[in-house]
This record gives C-alpha cells, structure tokens and sequence, in this order.
C-alpha cells in the first residue's frame, strides 16, 4: 500500500470523525477535521492539482481560525 492511499483512508477517517464532533459541539473536531485536511493537501500536491491545494491551504486557514474563535481565544 502506497503513502498516498493510506493518506486517502486516513483523510476520510478523520473527515468522519470530525464532522461528528462538529456535529456534537466538540472543538475537538476541528483539530481532527485539520488533520484531514493536511492530508488531502499533500494528496493534492503530489498530483500537481494546484488548486485544490491553494483551497486546502484556505480551508486549514478558516479551520483554524473558526478552532480559536470557538474556545474563545
């Protein structure tokens, strides 16, 4: 099994449990929700798709921000 397809099960598996503790009110799930973002960031950049990267690099941006926002920092 190759890096990037474990990155592409990594990224869904985080993707879900992110979402569900979003859904749940849980910060937490914006740190996890991070994680696979920064995998589909290399996914996206070993396949020279330029774009979704600059759209990944975009979302770990809001992500983070939202993260700091929803502590309260």
């Amino acid at each position: 099994m190759g890096i990037l397809r474990l990155l592409e099960i990594v990224s869904l598996i985080t993707t879900l449990i992110g979402l569900y503790l979003l859904g749940e009110k849980i910060a937490l799930g914006f740190l996890i929700f991070t994680v696979s973002l920064a995998c589909q960031l290399y996914i996206f950049y070993k396949g020279k798709n330029w774009f979704l990267v600059v759209q990944m690099v975009v979302l770990i941006i809001f992500n983070m921000f939202n993260y700091n926002k929803w502590i309260g920092g």
